[in-house]
């Protein structure tokens, strides 16, 4: 398994979450305590950043570190599970057994 991180990657992430926000290198690199040089840097996937920075940078964005490092976007979760209670709500104790013995399936498929 490979834990090293792409930041090239992130870097991309990074310039995607600014456009999105409508904000400009230079204004990141304010919010930072940086400069626009090195937003540009950080964007090109040619500088690794410290963690603190990788922190920083979600803040000013109002990104999950999670978001930036893995791509991963929580936003959704919470209405999710709600629908999935949903669809459980009156399921009789065997359809839950094997939904139960269905999620364990996945988690371990998914690890």
């Amino acid at each position: 398994m490979n834990n090293t991180l792409d930041f090239r990657e992130i870097g991309r992430r990074i310039q995607k979450f600014r456009l999105e926000k409508k904000m400009t290198q230079e204004a990141l690199g304010e919010c930072i305590g940086s400069t626009q040089k090195y937003i540009s840097s950080l964007e090109a996937g040619e500088h690794r950043c410290f963690f603190d920075t990788i922190v920083e940078i979600c803040r000013a964005l109002d990104k999950s570190v999670d978001s930036l490092i893995a791509d991963y976007d929580n936003s959704h979760d919470e209405s999710t599970i709600k629908l999935i209670t949903d669809d459980i709500r009156g399921m009789n104790k065997k359809q839950l057994d094997m939904l139960r013995d269905n999620i364990q399936t996945i988690k371990k498929i998914m690890s």
